[in-house]
């Protein structure tokens, strides 16, 4: 499947596609004990500062395959520190939107999840990015729903046009 095919969103940033690359799983793909509290994968037709697409979190108790395309509202972002070379990496949590799980139909904002998800959610961010090159992160901050949007639409803006090169998928 041609990834670059699909596009953002329907109606991009507040409503999205997400890839699921890892879905959620009881017993998770991680060495650490860190639950994974949705799908985690990124959003198509988007480039990042390091031309990486914007990853996302969509938090929910129903597993889809990899591959699959949710749809999604942004509620948030983590931003997360490199302790060993300062970096910034920003990751997107959404929840799905009503169709997949009629639960988060009301959900808007990081405040109307559980501290215990935010929880989970940190630190599965840190353990994920642990698999792929293990290094020292830790939470800086959480924003809000409105800054990941903003997030998005600069992703989106960001992407090459069509033939042009692009890092990631």
């Amino acid at each position: 499947m041609d990834f670059h095919q699909i596009p953002a969103g329907k109606a991009p940033p507040w409503d999205i596609n997400v890839v699921v690359e890892i879905p959620l799983r009881g017993d998770g793909p991680f060495s650490s004990s860190a639950y994974q509290p949705g799908n985690y994968g990124f959003v198509p037709r988007t480039a990042m500062d390091d031309g990486e697409p914007c990853e996302v979190l969509v938090v929910g108790s129903v597993s889809v395959l990899p591959g699959a395309i949710l749809r999604a509202r942004p509620i948030g972002l983590a931003e997360l520190t490199d302790e060993e070379d300062g970096s910034v990496q920003t990751r997107l949590l959404a929840v799905p939107l009503q169709r997949l799980h009629p639960f988060f139909a009301g959900t808007t904002s990081l405040e109307a999840l559980p501290e215990a998800l935010l929880t989970q959610a940190e630190e599965f961010f840190i353990a994920v990015r642990d698999l792929l090159r293990p290094r020292t992160l830790r939470l800086a901050r959480w924003g809000g729903a409105e800054e990941a949007a903003a997030v998005v639409a600069r992703a989106v803006g960001a992407f090459p046009p069509e033939g042009a090169a692009c890092a990631g998928i």
